[in-house]
């Protein structure tokens, strides 16, 4: 084992209480401590915002093409382009060939509910005589033996500038941001499509 000599444990003993004693450059210790947090808490604000921004966008979407169509006594294939764009024009600036939108028009009767006419853009049609596709069914609440329900469904694959470190966190790198919107028709009780 190698002893110190008296001057250098002198000398070293000195130097460590100096250090103890200094004050210069804590701030920048500490902020260098700080600052990764910092940037973490400040992209997540961000993030968040954006999120929530862009669900509030999805929420307006599909209540506005529930809402146009259920104004109308009958829809053409040109009104329906039209509402589509419609969406288009709400999600704006954010990409709106991300959006799956769906419009489905559901008879009430007395033996249960089937789709009247249905359209969608970037995503499926509900087959028209049939049951509402999941998701898509009209509460009991609202359905009414001889009435339409229209409803309007947008859904937004939500995609995270920082997708690696979310999915790290959350186990998905996309969030889908859905809302659905039933509504009876305005004037009358039907809609009808007419191509």
């Amino acid at each position: 084992m190698v002893a110190l000599s008296r001057p250098v444990a002198a000398g070293f003993c000195r130097l460590a209480r100096r250090f103890v004693r200094e004050r210069g450059g804590v701030s920048a210790v500490e902020f260098a401590l700080i600052l990764p947090l910092m940037l973490v808490i400040y992209a997540g604000c961000g993030e968040v915002t954006t999120a929530l921004v862009l669900d509030r966008k999805v929420s307006r979407a599909a209540s506005t093409i529930s809402d146009l169509v259920a104004q109308q006594t009958s829809v053409s294939a040109a009104q329906m382009t039209n509402i589509f764009d419609a969406t288009t024009a709400i999600l704006e600036p954010y990409d709106a060939s991300v959006a799956k939108v769906v419009l489905v028009v559901v008879n009430i009767t007395s033996s249960g509910q089937t789709v009247a006419w249905s359209k969608a853009r970037n995503d499926t049609a509900a087959t028209a005589t049939k049951a509402p596709p999941t998701g898509l069914a009209v509460p009991s609440e609202i359905a009414s033996v001889g009435d339409q329900v229209v409803i309007g469904r947008v859904t937004y694959a939500y995609t995270s500038p920082f997708a690696d470190i979310m999915k790290s966190i959350t186990g998905g790198a996309t969030y889908d941001l859905k809302h659905v919107f039933y509504l009876k028709p305005r004037q009358g009780k039907t809609v009808a499509f007419t191509s």
